[in-house]
């Protein structure tokens, strides 16, 4: 560890940067409590190399370059696995409505991965992060009506591929 590390800036930084960082490892996981100790592990990171990142407003990209990371690292290993719960929450609803998401999502991965990568890109961000055209088209360095355009074709794919 850093002896040196300015405490208060790093808290500021956590502050800022973990509910975004936690939405971020969601979108990649799928699962809150992995998703909360990817941003962990990120954050632990970014901790121990505080004084060496020299660009402060480019630490957003690299925890999350950390959290892509730890979680590629975290499925290659054989000897990962899920924990298993020791008992089923008191609310069946809940159950119900988490059930419900993921038919939903698995139902719909097959057909996401038909499209190109830069469709699935353009609807990860549009619809799963919710960023706007612009937002979306700075994030993947690109137009505006190439995101416009991505979107259609993606999503006219999606409509033909679940019709059939």
């Amino acid at each position: 560890m850093t002896s040196d590390i300015d405490e208060a800036e790093f808290e500021a930084f956590v502050r800022t940067i973990r509910n975004w960082l936690r939405r971020e490892a969601y979108d990649i996981c799928g699962d809150w409590h992995e998703a909360d100790d990817l941003v962990q592990m990120a954050l632990y990171q970014v901790y121990r190399r505080w004084n060496a990142l020299d660009r402060r407003t480019e630490l957003g990209a690299y925890a999350r370059l950390v959290v892509k990371r730890s979680y590629l690292t975290e499925r290659r290993r054989s000897r990962w696995r899920h924990e298993v719960p020791a008992s089923e929450p008191a609310d069946d609803s809940l159950i119900a409505a988490a059930h419900a998401d993921v038919d939903v999502r698995v139902m719909l991965l097959p057909f996401l991965r038909r499209l190109g990568s830069r469709q699935r890109a353009v609807l990860a961000l549009r619809f799963l992060r919710d960023l706007s055209v612009e937002q979306t088209a700075r994030e993947l360095g690109c137009t505006t009506g190439t995101v416009t355009s991505q979107t259609v074709r993606a999503l006219n794919a999606l409509r033909r591929d679940l019709e059939a």
